[in-house]
């Protein structure tokens, strides 16, 4: 039993934790380790998005845990739910999965992991940094006038780099739908993004086309999984955590991502 339910794992190179919805990412964490001389985070999440972090105890580690990132090693799973499909009103959850009410429980069903039950989305994602917001290159970043607006069109498209990942429905509410995501590529804001270019924005995400806020801020994205080979140990780790506290629509969502998602908790090799 660990003894601070935010620290799922740690050893004397790094450490995983959770984030809380509204937590800085670069800050959240310095009360978890007073000891520590040097700590950061190696994963950042936004600020409105809650879930697991990967934090290293020293620079060499941070470097290490950085190429592994860099070079896709570090396989990573996030929880999302979203509102129901805007650009197709009629689309509904796949044959595998089930429409129930928010809240209601669903039947376990073990699932297969393979990647071919994902969907693939790929786009050249750029940057902007005045209003930081993530943009499709080839879309209008919102500029007031017709130049302002192709200059920094120009910009974007200049900047853009490939934005991957691999999105599963697993299930649907009344009103919103859960899924699973597996990115690829690690740009800025690139889940919220992408999402939001399918007509799916995350609930609560204003900034990527969601129709209202959350109560208390953040946005429905959760971070669930990491998965990495120990780059000094070269063991095996595998860290899940659900969203902690979780409200009705949480629970819902939970219910509908767990049914294929064979493994939970703590998993060293």
């Amino acid at each position: 039993m660990k003894e601070n339910p935010r620290i799922y794992f740690e050893d004397e190179y790094c450490a995983v934790v959770y984030k809380k919805t509204g937590e800085h990412s670069q800050t959240f964490f310095s009360a978890l380790f007073p000891q520590k001389t040097f700590v950061t985070a190696v994963n950042r999440l936004d600020t409105p998005v809650s879930g697991l972090v990967l934090l290293a105890f020293s620079a060499q580690a941070q470097t290490l845990f950085s190429r592994a990132f860099t070079a896709g090693e570090m396989q990573k799973e996030y929880w999302a739910v979203c509102e129901r499909n805007r650009r197709n009103p009629e689309s509904k959850a796949a044959p595998e999965t089930q429409t129930i009410p928010e809240g209601a429980l669903f039947e376990q069903k073990a699932e297969p992991e393979e990647l071919e039950h994902f969907q693939r989305l790929e786009h050249l994602v750029g940057f902007h940094t005045k209003t930081q917001k993530a943009f499709i290159a080839g879309e209008s970043p919102g500029a007031e006038s017709p130049r302002r607006k192709a200059h920094q069109q120009r910009r974007i498209s200049a900047s853009a780099k490939k934005a991957v990942l691999y999105w599963a429905l697993c299930g649907a509410g009344e009103r919103y739908d859960f899924i699973r995501i597996r990115p690829e590529t690690g740009r800025t804001h690139q889940i919220r993004v992408q999402m939001a270019a399918i007509g799916c924005p995350i609930k609560g995400d204003l900034k990527y086309g969601a129709r209202r806020s959350e109560v208390g801020g953040g946005i429905r994205l959760h971070s669930f999984k990491l998965d990495f080979t120990h780059p000094i140990t070269g063991k095996q780790i595998v860290i899940e955590a659900e969203p902690q506290d979780p409200d009705t629509l949480w629970n819902a969502c939970i219910e509908a991502c767990s049914r294929a998602t064979r493994r939970s908790g703590v998993h060293i090799r």
